[in-house]
Formats: C-alpha cells, sequence, structure tokens
C-alpha cells in the first residue's frame, strides 16, 4: 500500500498547532503578570470606589479630580485616578494603563503587554497600592486593613493586597529585565 504525503499531513499540522500554543519563554512573564495584575486591581477598584474608602483615599493624598466622583493622585511620574468605572494609570511620558471591571486591563486603548512602558505604569501602581496598603496598617492596623476585604471578582477569593503586591513586585522586576522596548 502507497502512502502519501497527505496522510502525513495532519501529524505535521498537530506538531506545529501544539507548538504553537505553547507559551514561549518571552511570552510566558506577561501572562504572569497579568494573572497577578488582574485580581489586585479588580479588589483594589473595588475598595478605592467605594463611599466608604473615600476619606482614606482624601487623607493619603487622592484630591477630587473634574470628572464627577473621581480622585487623582500624583504618583512618581504618574497620575492615577479612581472613579466608578475605572481606575486608570497615566504616565506623564505618555501611555495609560486601566482597569475596567466591564474592559478588563488595557494598556494605551488595547490589551495589556509587557512592554517597558506596560511595566513602569504596573510597577507605579503596584508600589501606589503597596504604599496605601502599608499607611492604612500603621495608621489602623493590621486587622483593619484586612477586614476592609479586598474581593476578586474573577474568583471570589479575598486577596491580601499587600502581599500581591509584594508578588508582582518580583515578577515586574524580572519582566522589566526581559520587556521589549517600544
Amino acid at each position: 500500500m502507497h502512502r502519501s504525503r497527505h496522510a502525513t499531513a495532519p501529524a505535521a499540522i498537530l506538531r506545529c498547532v501544539s507548538a504553537e500554543s505553547q507559551p514561549s519563554p518571552e511570552a510566558q512573564p506577561g501572562a504572569e503578570i497579568t494573572e497577578r495584575l488582574v485580581p489586585l486591581l479588580d479588589s483594589t477598584h473595588q475598595v478605592w470606589s467605594s463611599p466608604q474608602e473615600r476619606r482614606r483615599l482624601r487623607a493619603f493624598g487622592f484630591r477630587p479630580a473634574v470628572e464627577h466622583g473621581v480622585l487623582k493622585r500624583e504618583w512618581h511620574g504618574t497620575q492615577v485616578r479612581v472613579g466608578p468605572d475605572a481606575l486608570r494609570i497615566m504616565s506623564q511620558a505618555g501611555g495609560e494603563l486601566a482597569w475596567c471591571p466591564v474592559s478588563g486591563l488595557t494598556l494605551d486603548g488595547g490589551p495589556f503587554a509587557p512592554t517597558a512602558n506596560g511595566i513602569a505604569l504596573a510597577d507605579a501602581v503596584n508600589g501606589l497600592i503597596q504604599s496605601y496598603e502599608r499607611w492604612i496598617e500603621a495608621r489602623e492596623g493590621r486587622e483593619e486593613r484586612l477586614r476592609r476585604g479586598h474581593w476578586s471578582a474573577a474568583d471570589r477569593r479575598q486577596v491580601n493586597a499587600l502581599a500581591e503586591t509584594r508578588r508582582l513586585q518580583r515578577l515586574l522586576a524580572g519582566g522589566a529585565r526581559r520587556a521589549p522596548h517600544r
């Protein structure tokens, strides 16, 4: 029986498809960063956009923005805006990282990518969240910080924002070394 080369084509296609579906070493840090960043920003936005937290945010240095219900804060070369619909981080050099419960995590209006600018913006908001959570803990105690309840809508688990910021900080430091420059 004669075997044609078409008989082996499905096996070759499967090898190509499975090789393409495996994450490349360069894509993996971006996926890990996104995996950590999304629940952290989701839970932070839920807490920070609540009416009960506005007093704390104002005491921490957030000020009313022009938009109704939005608070803003300058933070290490970025401007952070917290509103009922989104959490946005804008670099003075250009670029915007945003978390919106409806559209998810975006970088400059598109999907998040671990570019140098994306990592810098993620690092800036991570540092702000970490500083804020440490400030809450110093001011009101650990129990109160944890009781405020950072919950992720994605998997309904409570998020320890301070622990998550430390984990994300390590990932961002590694991702900054491997990020493609734009």
